[in-house]
């Protein structure tokens, strides 16, 4: 008798389709990040004045002393730009999660599932 597959463990399909969405969607970021820096600095800089406010506001709201190291270590220390690019990549994975959603929902109810 041969043995059932373990269907607890996800299959090798599943994990290089999350992988090249993630690879697909850092490149993505990448390149929209360089049209942006040659087509629209503007977008950076508003971008990168809002994200400072937003960890300057972050900071004045947790008390001292934990509040000036937080702000320090995410503007001093090269987390600013990193930060900015994380933000971007995860934002720009949630708008093709939700597009590809609503095209497997759209599909389903097309086949009447």
């Amino acid at each position: 008798m041969a043995p059932s597959p373990d269907t607890s463990r996800p299959s090798f399909r599943y994990h290089l389709k999350v992988h090249s969405f993630r690879i697909f969607t850092v490149i993505v970021a990448w390149l929209l990040i360089v049209a942006a820096f040659y087509e629209k600095p503007e977008l950076l800089t508003g971008a990168q004045r809002s994200l400072q406010r937003g960890i300057e506001a972050i900071g004045d709201a947790i008390p001292p002393p934990w509040g000036p190291r937080i702000e320090f270590v995410f503007r001093e220390i090269g987390g600013l730009i990193w930060l900015q690019i994380t933000l971007f990549v995860l934002v720009l994975r949630v708008v093709l999660s939700t597009i590809a959603a609503m095209w497997r929902f759209g599909l389903s109810r097309e086949r009447g599932f």
